[in-house]
């Protein structure tokens, strides 16, 4: 029978085993915040940064002061805090073709060109940029002229080209996202656990593709990993999860800790091999009976931080939460969906849930600590996650097409059939939806509707984006119809 103990009493019954004094929880604390190792990424986005426009182009008017307008621009970027992570590789401006060339050489070696636009009459000056093979971004304010509508055409042509225009300055950081995602995919490492290694031709396409090397490791690093874990770190982890729950189900506190445990040698391996995402056989490699603890609790503590742990040795939904949280700055819940006809919901369902799933500094959802559902073994959390929020749903399929659709966040039931967290999402379309399901069970929520963010991103990375619900999905070549039930 499963018993709800509140904190207190879990503490009561447990703390000589956790700690034997408040001092000694401090020190470890301490200890664990000091040898933590820094994960992430540390180098800058290198974006190519050009201003285009004429001295007397006529519109929008018959003089523009342009060194004026390249001091207001430049302003305003050395205030935006979303362009902390960025190195602009200024190439100037651009008003002739002399500059033109000049420009090109200064930023051949960026991830992708910024082009501000100041006036009109400089469509060959952006095709003279996009010559470099580099994606561009164009951004444009109100009144800078027309070469905006002459992009659909240049996209027709193969051209990686858009633009945003925008009266918000602030929107030159959402313009250079997809660089981001970009350069962060090419300097990311994938530790995939498992008996056996990857698959090396879905490694070798996503290394081709995105510049992504996933390294495959065995139960037997998994294990000395584990062993090799810092019994203070992993205190210290597991009395955070306790001091933090809103109420602690059915595991014993020996549970809590080897969750916590397993964080610290995630953690340590990701480290290890300077890799940014984990994902493992999970449930296949019998962790519980090696006396070693599930990876649920290392999962949302990485996803918290915007790294990635991801169920099941899933590596479509590991390249997609890696794609939108380069992209937007937030983590995935991937999910088990079933369906509801009779209200047009789709409830997604998983025993991994971050706690932070709108961003690393958002409010946490409160959390029961729970086993793991199919097994009723191990430690997991159920997490009420936020609701009346737009939502995004994706997967990544092979390289080159990406399954996508919005709907909206309306309830995290908590119930005892299904995986431990839960949101119910309304969509449109929901009857083919369900009949165009395709491509394994698993999709990835994350939280907004990012329709534009993706849909640039995947022009300059050619990935074609299948909308679920609304184009017809029967007849895509590289979908994935096997009949049975898998992730």
């Amino acid at each position: 029978m499963n018993t709800c103990i509140s904190r207190r009493c879990f503490f009561k019954t447990t703390a000589a085993g956790l700690v034997s004094s408040s001092a000694l929880l401090t020190l470890a604390q301490r200890l664990a915040a000091a040898a933590a190792p820094e994960l992430g990424h540390k180098t800058k986005i290198r974006v190519g940064l050009v201003y285009v426009g004429h001295a007397r182009p006529g519109w929008p008017m018959p003089q523009v002061d342009l060194d004026a307008e390249i001091k207001r621009y430049e302003a305003e970027l050395a205030k935006m805090s979303g362009l902390a992570d960025v190195e602009f590789v200024r190439g100037g401006l651009v008003s002739n073709n002399q500059q033109l060339a000049a420009a090109r050489d200064k930023v051949k070696d960026t991830v992708g060109i910024l082009v501000i636009h100041l006036t009109m009459g400089v469509g060959g000056f952006i095709e003279g940029l996009m010559a470099t093979g580099l994606p561009v971004m164009i951004y444009a304010q109100p009144y800078s002229g027309h070469e905006w509508h002459i992009v659909g055409a240049w996209q027709r042509q193969g051209r990686l080209v858009d633009v945003l225009p925008s009266s918000r300055f602030e929107d030159i950081a959402v313009a250079i996202r997809p660089f981001r995602a970009i350069q962060r995919l090419r300097e990311t490492r994938v530790l995939h656990v498992n008996f056996g290694e990857a698959d090396p031709k879905y490694c070798k396409a996503v290394r081709d593709k995105f510049g992504t090397q996933i390294i495959s490791l065995r139960l037997a690093d998994l294990e000395k990993a584990y062993r090799d874990a810092d019994p203070a770190e992993a205190q210290a982890d597991a009395e955070r999860w306790i001091r933090e729950a809103a109420r602690i189900v059915e595991p014993s506190r020996e549970d809590i800790l080897k969750g916590a445990t397993m964080y610290i040698a995630m953690r340590n391996l990701l480290a290890e091999h300077q890799a940014q995402a984990i994902t493992m056989n999970c449930l296949g490699m019998g962790l519980i009976d090696r006396n070693m603890g599930y990876p649920c609790l290392g999962f949302v503590r990485l996803n918290n931080q915007l790294l990635a742990g991801v169920c099941e040795a899933d590596l479509k939904s590991t390249m997609t939460q890696l794609i939108f949280t380069y992209l937007v700055g937030r983590t995935g819940f991937v999910t088990d969906p079933v369906f509801d006809l009779s209200n047009n919901t789709i409830i997604h369902a998983h025993c991994v849930a971050a706690t932070h799933m709108e961003g690393p500094d958002s409010r946490p959802s409160p959390y029961y600590i729970r086993t793991h559902l199919e097994d009723n073994r191990g430690v997991s959390l159920q997490v009420k996650l936020p609701v009346d929020r737009k939502v995004s749903m994706a997967r990544l399929i092979g390289t080159d097409l990406m399954l996508f659709s919005t709907g909206d966040a309306i309830d995290s039931p908590i119930v005892d059939r299904g995986c431990r967290s839960k949101l119910t999402v309304r969509v449109d379309n929901i009857e083919r939806m369900l009949t165009d399901w395709s491509c394994g069970l698993h999709r990835v929520i994350f939280y907004g509707d990012h329709t534009r963010d993706l849909t640039r991103y995947c022009r300059f990375m050619r990935i074609r984006i299948l909308r679920e619900g609304i184009d017809d999905l029967q007849n895509v070549p590289g979908l994935e119809w096997e009949p049975y039930v898998h992730a």
